[in-house]
């Protein structure tokens, strides 16, 4: 919500400013055009500095960092100043003295040793010109690569931005819709009311049915995070891909166009594809308004993959749309009720950025009808294999590839599974049998947990050759065998009767 009034600087109340008209234009679309673009626009504009102000902890990191910035990269003028120029000057103009005494000495007329004294000043006025210019191009370009890694200015930019958005505008113009809402319903006197309210930016009270929708869409919302897996499992590495996600989201919001962002995280089974995206859900929350996570079942064997009416079913029902939307008076066919589901998701989702999950896909055109166009929504999408959308999707599409974890990410998962199971106990590491490690695992986290918890008693050189015994079995299968062969004889037979169960 707005907080102290912030004061942009010119060039940045600019980007604040085509940021708020993008947004404004998104809501009066969403609304159908019963929303006043102008009127709404202008109350917007005369209340921007108090959205600004509730970013305005991002927006002192950015200005921070370009002043910052600023001070320390001298301009071209600067590097040409006389400071600059004067002890070369000088030095150019002592040798070119001493070139045409040397040639006076050795008998050359006047004349030439002029000529001689004449180009040793110009060759040395140049190279002392192209020395500083030459210094300053390469440190420019550094300092521009600089600006985009993570840390930098152009990363504080899009990160006040999105601030700017999500606790700033956004909400500003949550409130508007519901004075709208609260204008239409209650007559003249309560149109007086809101029109005074939007002035001095308080809210009437709603009642009936606005109030009642309004208040459950907001607590779904809410709630949905907590029915999301917990992130508080193992997990280790993965940083990179973590920061890129963060910036791929950064970017869409700095942008002109209201769009959602795909991920596409492919890797084998194993790689920690699905905890990676709920990890980034987890720390993204503060960006988005909701979250959901559908398992599409596209490459899971011995199920049929998730129909497309369930998935916008599930969809809808999480992310707070009116449940009487979802109950049609005539039976529609499959292929109708599917239409209209999709109608009503992109309907309830345009202008409200959520993240969704879509987990385990194998068909691009199924994620294509639930990927939600006309919003600043994240869509995660977990898959074996890249994805190949289609052209025609309105969306920024990343693909991002879901690896073997680093050596490092390697040691922190398998110290965290072995005191996971250890009870904190010391475990001792030696750098070459962790590469063994990772090796036998293929360095795929559900491996290395599996054999993390395998330690115990054993040091990581024992386990790495417990292991490598096992090594005609894939990486998985070979962690699993290692457990269930230090489990006692009566968990072996009831694992056994349990898988002929199963």
């Amino acid at each position: 919500m707005p907080g102290t009034p912030t004061v942009l600087r010119d060039g940045h109340r600019a980007e604040a400013e085509a940021l708020l008209t993008r947004a404004v234009e998104e809501e009066v679309r969403r609304s159908g055009g019963r929303l006043d673009r102008e009127a709404l626009a202008g109350r917007a504009r005369g209340a921007l500095e108090e959205l600004a102000g509730s970013a305005a902890e991002e927006y002192t990191a950015y200005v921070r960092a370009l002043d910052e910035a600023a001070a320390g990269r001298p301009s071209l003028g600067g590097r040409l100043s006389r400071k600059e120029l004067g002890t070369p000057a000088v030095a150019t103009a002592v040798a070119a003295l001493a070139a045409f005494g040397t040639d006076l000495s050795y008998g050359t007329g006047a004349g030439p040793a002029l000529a001689v004294g004449a180009s040793v000043l110009v060759a040395g006025a140049t190279a002392t010109v192209l020395k500083l210019t030459a210094g300053h191009f390469p440190a420019a370009h550094h300092e521009a690569g600089r600006r985009g890694q993570p840390g930098g200015a152009e990363q504080l930019r899009l990160q006040w931005l999105t601030a700017l958005e999500v606790r700033g505008i956004r909400p500003f113009l949550d409130q508007q819709r519901m004075l709208t809402a609260a204008a239409r319903g209650s007559g003249p006197a309560a149109r007086s009311v809101a029109s005074a309210a939007s002035k001095t930016g308080r809210g009437p009270q709603l009642r009936g049915a606005d109030r009642s929708a309004a208040a459950r869409q907001r607590s779904v919302l809410e709630h949905s995070f907590a029915q999301l897996p917990s992130p508080d499992g193992l997990f280790a590495g993965r940083r990179a891909e973590l920061t890129q996600i963060a910036q791929w989201v950064h970017a869409a919001r700095a942008s002109t166009e209201t769009k959602p962002t795909v991920v596409v995280l492919h890797g084998e089974p194993g790689s920690g594809r699905t905890a990676l995206a709920v990890r980034a859900t987890h720390q993204l929350r503060d960006q988005f308004r909701g979250a959901c996570v559908v398992d599409l079942r596209g490459e899971t064997p011995g199920e049929a993959p998730l129909p497309t009416r369930d998935a916008l079913l599930h969809l809808l029902n999480r992310l707070g749309a009116p449940r009487e939307q979802l109950l049609f008076r005539e039976r529609p066919s499959q292929e109708q009720h599917v239409k209209r589901l999709g109608e009503l998701y992109h309907q309830h989702l345009t202008g409200l950025p959520v993240t969704v999950l879509l987990d385990d896909a194998a068909d691009p055109e199924q994620v294509r009808t639930l990927v939600p166009e006309r919003s600043d929504s994240l869509v995660l999408v977990t898959s074996r294999m890249p994805l190949e959308l289609p052209a025609d999707l309105e969306a920024w599409v990343h693909q991002l590839p879901v690896g073997p974890l680093d050596p490092a990410g390697t040691e922190e998962l398998l110290r965290a599974a072995a005191d996971d199971e250890a009870a904190g106990e010391a475990v001792p590491y030696d750098a070459r049998a962790i590469e063994e490690i990772s090796a036998q695992c293929a360095g795929l986290p559900l491996a290395l947990r599996v054999a993390g918890s395998a330690l115990g008693p054993r040091s990581t050189a024992a386990l790495a050759g417990d292991l490598a015994a096992h090594g005609a079995l894939p990486p998985v299968e070979r962690a699993l065998a290692l457990r269930y062969a230090d489990q006692p004889e009566t968990a072996r037979r009831l694992l056994r009767r349990l898988a002929l169960v199963g």
